[in-house]
Protein backbone atom coordinates (compact mmCIF):
# COMPACT_ATOMS: atom_id res chain seq x y z
CA UNK A 1 0.00 0.00 0.00
CA UNK A 2 1.18 3.51 -0.80
CA UNK A 3 1.20 6.28 1.79
CA UNK A 4 2.03 9.32 -0.33
CA UNK A 5 0.59 12.01 1.94
CA UNK A 6 2.00 10.52 5.14
CA UNK A 7 5.51 10.05 3.74
CA UNK A 8 5.69 13.51 2.15
CA UNK A 9 4.55 15.12 5.41
CA UNK A 10 7.24 13.49 7.56
CA UNK A 11 9.62 15.99 9.17
CA UNK A 12 13.37 15.90 8.64
CA UNK A 13 15.32 14.10 11.35
CA UNK A 14 18.90 15.01 12.25
CA UNK A 15 20.94 12.59 14.32
CA UNK A 16 22.19 14.41 17.39
CA UNK A 17 19.30 16.91 17.49
CA UNK A 18 16.05 16.61 19.41
CA UNK A 19 13.34 15.26 17.06
CA UNK A 20 10.21 17.35 16.46
CA UNK A 21 7.93 14.53 17.63
CA UNK A 22 7.99 11.45 19.83
CA UNK A 23 7.48 7.84 18.67
CA UNK A 24 4.15 7.86 20.51
CA UNK A 25 2.95 10.96 18.69
CA UNK A 26 4.09 9.50 15.38
CA UNK A 27 2.17 6.31 16.10
CA UNK A 28 -0.96 8.34 16.90
CA UNK A 29 -0.64 10.30 13.65
CA UNK A 30 -0.40 7.00 11.75
CA UNK A 31 -3.28 5.31 13.56
CA UNK A 32 -5.93 6.53 11.10
CA UNK A 33 -3.75 6.13 8.02
CA UNK A 34 -1.94 2.81 8.14
CA UNK A 35 -3.53 -0.54 7.43
CA UNK A 36 -3.99 -2.61 10.58
CA UNK A 37 -1.09 -4.97 9.83
CA UNK A 38 1.21 -2.02 9.14
CA UNK A 39 0.12 -0.33 12.36
CA UNK A 40 0.86 -3.49 14.32
CA UNK A 41 4.35 -3.55 12.83
CA UNK A 42 4.86 0.10 13.75
CA UNK A 43 3.89 -0.74 17.31
CA UNK A 44 6.52 -3.49 17.40
CA UNK A 45 9.15 -1.02 16.17
CA UNK A 46 8.21 1.50 18.84
CA UNK A 47 8.47 -1.20 21.48
CA UNK A 48 11.89 -2.30 20.24
CA UNK A 49 10.59 -5.73 19.25
CA UNK A 50 11.93 -5.81 15.69
CA UNK A 51 13.11 -9.39 16.23
CA UNK A 52 9.42 -10.34 15.93
CA UNK A 53 8.92 -8.52 12.63
CA UNK A 54 7.72 -10.52 9.63
CA UNK A 55 7.27 -7.76 7.02
CA UNK A 56 9.67 -7.88 4.03
CA UNK A 57 11.19 -4.43 4.69
CA UNK A 58 11.87 -5.27 8.34
CA UNK A 59 13.39 -8.62 7.47
CA UNK A 60 15.80 -6.91 5.07
CA UNK A 61 16.60 -4.34 7.75
CA UNK A 62 17.24 -7.08 10.31
CA UNK A 63 19.60 -8.87 7.92
CA UNK A 64 21.53 -5.65 7.24
CA UNK A 65 21.71 -4.87 10.97
CA UNK A 66 23.02 -8.38 11.62
CA UNK A 67 25.73 -7.91 8.99
CA UNK A 68 26.69 -4.61 10.61
CA UNK A 69 26.89 -6.18 14.06
CA UNK A 70 28.94 -9.08 12.70
CA UNK A 71 31.39 -6.59 11.17
CA UNK A 72 31.64 -4.77 14.51
CA UNK A 73 32.22 -8.07 16.30
CA UNK A 74 34.96 -9.05 13.84
CA UNK A 75 36.87 -5.80 14.40
CA UNK A 76 36.59 -5.98 18.18
CA UNK A 77 37.57 -9.63 18.22
CA UNK A 78 40.63 -8.91 16.09
CA UNK A 79 41.66 -6.09 18.43
CA UNK A 80 41.37 -8.33 21.47
CA UNK A 81 42.83 -11.43 19.90
CA UNK A 82 39.75 -13.61 20.45
CA UNK A 83 37.86 -15.97 18.17
CA UNK A 84 34.94 -14.16 16.53
CA UNK A 85 32.87 -17.12 15.29
CA UNK A 86 30.88 -17.63 18.52
CA UNK A 87 29.64 -14.03 18.22
CA UNK A 88 28.56 -14.12 14.57
CA UNK A 89 24.90 -14.46 13.55
CA UNK A 90 23.50 -15.73 10.25
CA UNK A 91 21.88 -13.32 7.83
CA UNK A 92 20.80 -13.19 4.20
CA UNK A 93 22.54 -11.01 1.66
CA UNK A 94 25.84 -9.16 1.87
CA UNK A 95 26.72 -5.54 1.12
CA UNK A 96 30.39 -4.68 0.73
CA UNK A 97 29.70 -1.02 1.52
CA UNK A 98 28.35 -1.94 4.95
CA UNK A 99 31.60 -3.74 5.79
CA UNK A 100 33.61 -0.76 4.60
CA UNK A 101 31.34 1.59 6.50
CA UNK A 102 31.94 -0.24 9.77
CA UNK A 103 35.70 -0.17 9.15
CA UNK A 104 35.53 3.58 8.57
CA UNK A 105 33.57 4.02 11.79
CA UNK A 106 36.23 2.21 13.79
CA UNK A 107 38.90 4.47 12.34
CA UNK A 108 37.54 7.11 14.71
CA UNK A 109 39.40 7.08 18.03
CA UNK A 110 36.68 8.87 20.01
CA UNK A 111 34.11 6.26 21.22
CA UNK A 112 31.30 8.83 21.08
CA UNK A 113 32.08 9.72 17.46
CA UNK A 114 32.43 6.03 16.60
CA UNK A 115 29.00 5.15 17.94
CA UNK A 116 27.48 8.17 16.21
CA UNK A 117 29.13 7.07 12.95
CA UNK A 118 27.68 3.57 13.35
CA UNK A 119 24.19 4.98 13.77
CA UNK A 120 24.70 7.24 10.76
CA UNK A 121 25.62 4.10 8.85
CA UNK A 122 22.37 2.51 10.05
CA UNK A 123 20.46 5.53 8.73
CA UNK A 124 22.18 5.12 5.37
CA UNK A 125 21.11 1.46 5.33
CA UNK A 126 17.51 2.52 6.00
CA UNK A 127 17.71 5.07 3.18
CA UNK A 128 19.02 2.43 0.78
CA UNK A 129 16.32 -0.05 1.76
CA UNK A 130 13.63 2.60 1.33
CA UNK A 131 14.65 3.52 -2.20
CA UNK A 132 12.89 0.48 -3.62
CA UNK A 133 9.47 1.77 -2.51
CA UNK A 134 9.84 5.43 -1.42
CA UNK A 135 6.13 5.96 -0.71
CA UNK A 136 5.36 2.50 0.65
CA UNK A 137 5.18 1.24 4.19
CA UNK A 138 8.94 0.70 4.23
CA UNK A 139 9.44 4.46 4.24
CA UNK A 140 7.18 4.69 7.29
CA UNK A 141 9.06 1.93 9.09
CA UNK A 142 12.40 3.52 8.21
CA UNK A 143 11.26 6.83 9.69
CA UNK A 144 10.10 5.08 12.88
CA UNK A 145 13.48 3.37 13.27
CA UNK A 146 15.32 6.64 12.70
CA UNK A 147 13.04 8.37 15.18
CA UNK A 148 13.92 5.89 17.92
CA UNK A 149 17.60 6.33 17.14
CA UNK A 150 17.29 10.13 17.16
CA UNK A 151 15.64 10.09 20.58
CA UNK A 152 18.34 7.78 21.90
CA UNK A 153 20.96 10.38 21.01
CA UNK A 154 18.80 13.30 22.15
CA UNK A 155 18.98 11.88 25.68
CA UNK A 156 22.74 11.53 25.69
CA UNK A 157 25.18 13.96 27.26
CA UNK A 158 28.83 13.87 26.09
CA UNK A 159 30.10 15.38 29.35
CA UNK A 160 28.29 12.78 31.42
CA UNK A 161 29.69 10.09 29.14
CA UNK A 162 33.25 11.28 29.68
CA UNK A 163 32.70 11.33 33.45
CA UNK A 164 31.38 7.77 33.36
CA UNK A 165 34.33 6.62 31.26
CA UNK A 166 36.68 8.18 33.80
CA UNK A 167 34.97 6.32 36.63
CA UNK A 168 35.31 3.06 34.71
CA UNK A 169 39.07 3.39 34.51
CA UNK A 170 39.41 4.54 38.14
CA UNK A 171 37.22 1.76 39.57
CA UNK A 172 38.56 -1.70 40.53
CA UNK A 173 38.73 -4.09 37.58
CA UNK A 174 35.67 -6.14 38.50
CA UNK A 175 33.51 -3.11 39.21
CA UNK A 176 34.66 -1.40 36.01
CA UNK A 177 33.78 -4.43 33.92
CA UNK A 178 30.34 -4.67 35.51
CA UNK A 179 29.63 -0.99 34.86
CA UNK A 180 30.88 -1.30 31.29
CA UNK A 181 28.53 -4.19 30.63
CA UNK A 182 25.71 -2.04 32.01
CA UNK A 183 26.59 0.74 29.58
CA UNK A 184 26.74 -1.73 26.71
CA UNK A 185 23.22 -2.85 27.53
CA UNK A 186 22.01 0.73 27.36
CA UNK A 187 21.49 1.12 31.09
CA UNK A 188 23.61 4.20 31.67
CA UNK A 189 25.94 6.62 29.93
CA UNK A 190 26.72 6.77 26.19
CA UNK A 191 30.21 5.33 26.44
CA UNK A 192 31.42 2.41 24.44
CA UNK A 193 34.42 1.57 26.69
CA UNK A 194 35.60 -0.43 23.73
CA UNK A 195 38.07 -2.69 25.48
CA UNK A 196 35.67 -3.64 28.27
CA UNK A 197 32.31 -4.43 26.68
CA UNK A 198 31.23 -7.55 24.83
CA UNK A 199 32.67 -8.22 21.40
CA UNK A 200 29.36 -8.27 19.57
CA UNK A 201 27.78 -5.16 21.09
CA UNK A 202 26.71 -2.63 18.45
Amino acid sequence: MKYYYLVTSLPTLVLGETPPLTPEKFFFSCSTVLASADLEELDRINRGRTDESTRPFMIRWRDAETQLRNAVAAIRAQRRGVEVRPYLREHKGFAVWIEKGVTDCFAKENPWEREMALDRLRWRILDELGRTDPFGVGAVFAFALKLRSAWKWAGRDPDRGRQTLGRLFLAPAGEAAARAMGSAAGESAPVEADEAVGVADG
